[in-house]
């Protein structure tokens, strides 16, 4: 057992055989059921309308008898009743709460949730277990760039915190001033780890060029970098990286999640899908439209049941992400369902009938010297397209010939999804179209043509 904790933070739980595993979501689910239809008005006007009591769910996978939960579900109920937690708020303000917060809103308009002591505490569990998994060891010295306003990041840090890793919190945003100071920082630190969102690294090497500062030279004391943040992890980002900052991309683990139900989710050292605790939540894959879960393999939306939550119960919450989701053991040796999530619905593009994802087309051409993850996909058609048409932004210095990069793109696309291309090279990033500070992945020309 003493061999086992040193891989495991907590070895039972996470090597748990599925059968077991089940059981006890079953048990924590139906409290959880209980809990929100007693106490939360949304959770009982939405079952009563289903015909569902919380007698119906007898077994986890009960669950998909729920109506399933949407961001716009909790705007609507806030807009006719003026709740700002949209019905879900399980427990009196007064009574438990220790800390309200809000989504990011990058869908919309934010949605409200709240923590209780206890919610924060299993949530830090859920955090331990994942830094551990990615190598985090006590004494470790940790650079983190997260955002403090975000309603998860706090978990994040008291996670570390439980490991006995010591960490630098400094500010995420990508601003050149800031960026200046991570670079310095990090040059006289000499962190193990570096933990912030992908864009913020991105600006942390691109200044220390600025500073005259070798990139390599700055993340040479890092044994792991652990970035995503929302953003895809492909093999093009990390290609990137490895050829600017010298971090190898083994070393480069993805980090994510949906604030909403507190669900975080990371890969192990193998890289072979983004582990989920089991115990704290049941994840699984169903079909956009009916709802339906979808056979283990098959692409759908990722839907998640928080299964701890005191205040704001989510129950079926519908992530809007497409995933596929592996139930089979790790070759870590952890029993957790992994899932694989290519992005938003609402970004990917109709080839033919089938949803084609930027992170997928990242993947199939990662490996291809001066492709970038700069590129926009066009959409000029409505319904489905028969060619993939990308305006791409490439780095010039190693592509020896244009004719021939091309020719390498189009065959990539086709052996590996089997999508027919026509491809555009730009000279710069900023030749692409951008929302804020990010390339517009899918340009939806149908909408200018009206």
């Amino acid at each position: 057992m003493k061999e086992e904790r040193g891989k495991y933070w907590n070895p039972i739980i996470e090597t748990m055989p599925r059968k077991e595993m089940e059981a006890l979501q079953t048990k924590r689910l139906m409290q959880e059921v209980r809990h929100a239809y007693y106490n939360a008005p949304y959770y009982k006007k939405s079952f009563n309308e289903a015909g569902i009591t919380p007698e119906d769910i007898k077994t986890i996978h009960d669950v998909n008898k729920l109506p399933i939960l949407y961001k716009d579900h909790l705007r609507d109920w806030r807009a006719k009743t003026g709740d700002p937690f949209g019905g879900v708020l399980a427990i009196e303000l007064g009574e438990k709460v220790l800390t309200i917060n809000a989504s990011t809103g990058t869908t919309g308009i934010p949605t409200i949730f709240a923590y209780t002591w206890n919610d924060r505490l299993v949530a830090t569990e859920q955090e331990t277990r994942m830094k551990w998994m990615r190598n985090y060891r006590p004494g470790d010295l940790v650079y983190m760039t997260g955002f403090r306003w975000h309603g998860y990041v706090v978990q994040a840090y008291s996670g570390a915190d439980q490991l006995g890793v010591q960490c630098v919190l400094d500010c995420g945003y990508p601003l050149p001033f800031i960026s200046q100071k991570h670079v310095t920082t990090m040059k006289n630190l000499r962190p193990d780890i570096y933990a912030g969102p992908t864009l913020t690294l991105y600006s942390i090497i691109e200044e220390a060029k600025k500073m005259n500062e070798d990139p390599k030279q700055i993340f040479k004391s890092c044994k792991s970098l652990e970035i995503g943040y929302g953003d895809v992890v492909t093999r093009a980002v990390k290609r990137r990286i490895e050829a600017e900052a010298g971090v190898h991309p083994d070393k480069i683990f993805d980090w994510g999640g949906v604030a909403d139900p507190l669900w975080y989710y990371g890969d192990c050292p193998f890289h072979v899908g983004n582990h989920s605790c089991d115990d704290i939540f049941y994840t699984n894959v169903c079909d956009f439209e009916s709802h339906e879960p979808v056979a283990e393999g098959e692409r759908g939306e990722l839907v998640i049941t928080n299964l701890f939550a005191e205040a704001t119960p989510m129950l079926r919450w519908g992530s809007e992400d497409t995933a596929i989701q592996n139930t089979e053991k790790c070759p870590c040796g952890r029993t957790y369902s992994r899932s694989t999530i290519l992005g938003r619905e609402a970004f990917a593009a109709n080839i033919k009938g089938t949803m084609t994802f930027p992170s997928e087309i990242e993947n199939a051409l990662g490996d291809i010297p001066g492709f970038t993850e700069y590129f926009t996909v066009l959409k000029y058609k409505k319904g489905p397209m028969e060619t993939l048409k990308i305006k791409l932004a490439v780095d010039a210095t190693k592509i020896k010939d244009k004719d021939d990069f091309t020719k390498q793109v189009k065959g990539a696309l086709k052996d590996k999804m089997g999508v027919d291309s026509e491809i555009e090279i730009v000279e710069k990033v900023s030749d692409l179209p951008f929302v804020g500070h990010k390339v517009i992945k899918l340009l939806d020309l149908t909408k200018e043509a009206q």
